[in-house]
């Protein structure tokens, strides 16, 4: 046997022992590229956590971060400034701030007649007080001026607080001061606004179906539109003197 048969012969004792005599090629390369499997393995995986810590990064999920910036983000979600409640609180201070004011105008021309009149922005000008005066004159009071005008208003005072109940019955209250401290026969509303605001609740259901409402034993509430309504439609006018045609009212001076 040659040299080179001796040594085929003992390579292929040897594979035998080992158990690879039909497979040596193959085997070889899978022991070859094993461990170039186990390598790689491990650099896949590294690059597969580093790209899922730098999404995580960039969309804050903080992992890994410091407890102080962890910490920190908790207290951000607690700022006031963000909260829906901070700025659903500004309409309710704002209903809370706003404030009923009303004003009317009172005069008397005589001892039998009290005359209130809404004021609607500006006070009655030059042709609403002449034509005053003249319903008044028509229903015999004789004068050639009107009295000195008494305004009254909501609020009294400057910063005075009150819904819209407290200002009826301080309205009410106040009427029914001057009614009691010199009483007349007549007192004459100019206005659906003079009307709603002086009128206690079952007055106002009552003026629905009649001009004519007694406040007291003493005195009767006559229902008119305001004056500037009844210069500007004469309709206004005609049907306030249905109202007030049939009263008579004796001279001023007597």
């Amino acid at each position: 046997m040659d040299q080179r048969s001796v040594e085929q012969s003992q390579q292929a004792y040897y594979l035998k022992t080992l158990g690879i005599v039909q497979y040596v090629p193959r085997d070889s390369v899978a022991v070859v590229h094993e461990p170039a499997v186990e390598f790689d393995q491990p650099a896949v995986e590294t690059t597969v956590d580093r790209q899922s810590v730098d999404v995580a990064a960039r969309i804050n999920l903080n992992f890994d971060a410091p407890a102080a910036n962890k910490k920190a983000v908790r207290s951000d979600s607690s700022d006031p400034s963000v909260r829906p409640t901070v700025v659903a609180s500004t309409p309710t201070v704002e209903i809370a701030a706003a404030q009923v004011e009303v004003k009317f105008a009172l005069w008397q021309p005589s001892a039998e007649v009290l005359v209130c009149s809404a004021v609607e922005g500006a006070l009655a000008d030059a042709d609403e007080m002449q034509l005053l005066t003249n319903i008044l004159n028509a229903l015999g009071c004789e004068i050639k001026f009107l009295p000195q005008m008494e305004l009254v208003e909501w609020p009294p005072y400057p910063n005075a607080e009150g819904d819209e109940s407290e200002v009826r019955e301080f309205l009410s209250t106040l009427l029914q001061a001057k009614l009691n401290n010199r009483p007349v026969k007549f007192v004459l509303l100019m206005g659906d606004a003079a009307a709603d605001w002086l009128l206690s609740p079952q007055q106002r259901t009552e003026q629905a179906s009649q001009s004519h409402l007694s406040l007291s034993a003493e005195t009767t509430a006559l229902l008119v539109p305001s004056l500037k309504s009844m210069i500007d439609n004469g309709q206004h006018k005609a049907s306030a003197w249905q109202v007030l045609k049939s009263i008579s009212l004796a001279p001023a001076s007597s």
